[in-house]
């Protein structure tokens, strides 16, 4: 560390203030700060194992507590944030890009400091630990509303944002250990994209009985802000719609559309007296033997409806659609004077026209 003109070592007046410190058990967070912020770039690794050996298992002293706040925050309110935990955020002062660096280069300097803690002496070890997590937990606290701020922009999608905090603020957590001073970029424009990407995620796992992937939803939000899909995937949208805006074949869209409808819970409560869902549902209803029968020969009836007479004498004859027994195609061939071929030709015709006939009938319902 050149600090104080000392290219390849510590100076002297660094090395008289560790001493200093030695004799007072601890050296004060200020001067380790002033320490780390004189080391060039290109050498603060080299050095900064340099200044851990020198210090060996001295303390770093933590700064005095004070309630001065140097910059106002500027928290949403609302009753769906816990105004206790928007206090508590609200206590902790706003960091300035030089208290980011000075926040990220002493965090690695407690990791390194830690790395190097000898595995013989277990008290030591966890005195490095606490120091870690100490310096860890400050960055994190003082960042906490960076994720109040980004999460309150989900409050219309119907989502508890106190859990949306707590995903935000595990992304947060995770930011910090992944920071890089070096890269002269800001905390805050780091950490957003962090914050967003695990609020996002929580969303799209927790939203429906079905769960579209991430990206689908990513991109459907996309389709909304842009106008091409203003009202989402809602009842009035087509699979034609969704096929053109996604980009998708129509079965792929189909599903999609499926899988995006809404669906709700029998427990959940359908007015405000607290009536739920399956309270509305009948209990004792049991289909008779003639509901079946009638239900059944009316579905029949309208699936053979486009077919020609021929193919529904067929059918009928072949399945016993009519309550009689099931005949061969030699039967029916005898019986509607066509050969044994020719009635399964005519068979396996009228089949084929049932299949794509219930295919559209499913897309007319999606579109």
């Amino acid at each position: 560390m050149a600090i104080a003109g000392v290219p390849h070592g510590l100076s002297p007046e660094v090395r008289a203030e560790i001493a200093a410190a030695q004799i007072r058990g601890s050296l004060r967070q200020e001067r380790l700060d002033a320490w780390l912020n004189a080391i060039p770039e290109a050498e603060f690794e080299r050095q900064l194992a340099l200044l851990i050996e020198e210090l060996g298992t001295l303390a770093i002293e933590p700064p005095a507590v004070t309630s001065e706040r140097p910059h106002a925050h500027d928290l949403p309110g609302g009753q769906r944030i816990s105004r206790r935990y928007l206090r508590e955020v609200e206590r902790q002062p706003l960091m300035t890009r030089e208290d980011e660096v000075a926040a990220a280069k002493r965090l690695e300097f407690a990791a390194e400091r830690l790395a190097a803690a000898d595995f013989r002496h277990p008290a030591v070890r966890a005195a490095r630990r606490g120091e870690y997590q100490r310096f860890f937990n400050e960055f994190v606290e003082r960042n906490l509303h960076i994720v109040v701020s980004e999460v309150y922009g989900y409050r219309t999608y119907a989502v508890p944002l106190d859990d949306l905090i707590q995903d935000g603020n595990a992304a947060l957590m995770h930011a910090v250990e992944k920071f890089d001073w070096r890269k002269g970029v800001r905390f805050r424009t780091y950490v957003v994209w962090w914050i967003r990407q695990a609020v996002e995620r929580s969303m799209a796992a927790s939203k429906g009985a079905v769960r579209v992937p991430h990206h689908l939803q990513q991109k459907l939000r996309r389709l909304k802000r842009q106008g091409r899909l203003p009202d989402g995937i809602g009842p009035s949208t087509s699979v034609a719609d969704v096929a053109q805006a996604f980009e998708l074949d129509r079965e792929h869209a189909g599903r999609l559309v499926e899988s995006s409808r809404v669906s709700l819970s029998l427990e959940q409560e359908a007015d405000d007296g607290g009536a739920r869902f399956r309270d509305l549902l009948a209990s004792d209803w049991e289909p008779t033997d003639s509901d079946r029968e009638g239900s059944l020969r009316n579905r029949v009836a309208h699936l053979l409806a486009d077919l020609d007479e021929r193919e529904k004498a067929v059918l009928r004859l072949r399945f016993g659609l009519d309550g009689d027994r099931e005949q061969t195609l030699e039967e029916i061939g005898t019986r509607l004077h066509l050969s044994r071929e020719r009635s399964r030709q005519i068979q396996q015709q009228a089949l084929v026209k049932l299949r794509r006939a219930a295919s559209a009938a499913r897309l007319d319902r999606e579109v």
